[in-house]
């Protein structure tokens, strides 16, 4: 079996898929695009396709190897994108053939129903058809942008409709301070703002926070207030580039709140470096940015060693959910996993993840939880007649 083409698709509202097709008819589905650079990682995807077109796309491991070596200069975004995305075609293909889902290629689940977060803003999620982008769904002054997040009582609201009304059993709230040091005035409104959506959630639910990259000064205050709240855990407290500035910022919070980080970190090395140094309670790598199924779990069993647990960064489409669904069976230490909310639709009373894209979308229980389904490799199909319809809506550069 040989591999012959890799087929780009530009999907709306803004995604970008990968069919790689070999010589006996048998394709896999991938999702090679990077937030606001697509065209960059496609444009990547033709300079790596010599190394892939006459392989035998069963050879996951040594084919990765060779993508990521191809140059002397490795890394970095737009690289570990496009071997990402192909990386989980390489899996579909190779679980297609074999007749088994990806998990059960990775030692079989760990688990048979993954749990699902839904992030809040202050706002009330609403959905929109499949291929309008997000905002589409907005009214007013929502859509310019101008969402009135400085009441906590709709933090409240909406966090309380997403339990009672959409069936979620975990959530994450969005409260940044912005990256500058004048976002330590907006510290008490976060921490205010983040205990009502634990109050509108109720007992019983998962509720953690994301504060965007603030300062570190911000950070470290940030970290300490909010421990008292006890979240889940808190997201992103530091800037991006430096994993020393977060260890001195649990340093001086002087709190063992469980901290997460790792969306926009690429391969394994950098989250050794944080994880050897005992900084990270939750690791969240993004499986179409961090090299694919196959690094996002070797850093897994990295974080196991480390007792970090593993909730995977996932804001694209239905592909990279199917594929970060996969991963969460077979791994031991998996938290909670996150998805898009512009796939997201009630649909007869029920939570649909996926619909207009999937023939089977995934539905969320009662539990709070997706099955992980059984078909070979991804385990979805492609709803056609779904994807001609969303084929005629726009395509943006913008992520949905």
């Amino acid at each position: 079996m040989k591999i012959t083409e890799l087929e780009i698709l530009k999907v709306p509202p803004s995604w970008v898929w990968l069919k790689l097709h070999t010589d006996e008819g048998v394709y896999g589905l991938g999702e090679p695009y990077l937030e606001e650079f697509p065209d960059s990682v496609i444009a990547e995807v033709r300079r790596l396709e010599p190394v892939l077109i006459g392989q035998d796309p069963r050879r996951v491991e040594a084919l990765w190897d060779a993508m990521y070596r191809v140059s002397g200069y490795r890394g970095g975004a737009v690289t570990m994108s496009a071997i990402s995305g192909i990386d989980i075609a390489l899996w579909d293909v190779a679980g297609k053939l074999a007749g088994l889902p990806i998990y059960r290629m990775l030692g079989g689940p760990v688990r048979d129903r993954i749990k699902m977060y839904h992030s809040t803003g202050g706002a009330l999620a609403h959905q929109v058809e499949p291929g309008l982008p997000y905002r589409a769904g907005l009214a007013g002054d929502h859509r310019r942008g101008q969402h009135a997040r400085s009441d906590p009582a709709d933090y409240a609201a909406a966090a309380r409709d997403l339990v009672q009304n959409w069936g979620f059993r975990a959530l994450k709230a969005h409260l940044g301070a912005g990256e500058e040091l004048r976002g330590i005035d907006r510290v008490d409104g976060i921490v205010e703002r983040f205990a009502a959506v634990r109050e509108g959630a109720g007992p019983g639910v998962d509720v953690a926070i994301d504060i965007h990259n603030p300062h570190p000064t911000v950070g470290a205050q940030l970290i300490r207030e909010l421990a008292l709240l006890r979240p889940l855990f808190i997201e992103e407290p530091m800037p991006v580039e430096r994993v020393d500035v977060l260890e001195q910022m649990i340093r001086q919070s002087g709190t063992t709140a469980p901290i997460a980080a790792g969306e926009r970190w690429m391969g394994k090395w950098i989250f050794f470096d944080a994880l050897s140094r005992g900084l990270l309670a939750v690791v969240q790598p993004d499986i179409c940015h961090a090299g694919g199924i196959t690094e996002c779990r070797k850093i897994a069993a990295i974080a196991e060693a480390a007792y970090a647990q593993v909730a995977l960064h996932c804001p694209l489409s239905p592909i990279s959910i199917a594929a970060s669904i996969q991963l969460d069976a077979a791994i031991p230490n998996f938290l909670v996993q996150e998805h898009n909310e512009v796939n997201t639709r009630r649909v007869d009373g029920r939570t649909l993840i996926g619909d207009g894209y999937l023939k089977d979308p995934f539905v969320l229980g009662e539990d709070g939880c997706v099955a992980v389904p059984s078909g070979p490799g991804l385990g979805i199909e492609i709803d056609e007649a779904g994807l001609d319809r969303i084929m005629q809506q726009e395509w943006s550069v913008k992520r949905g």
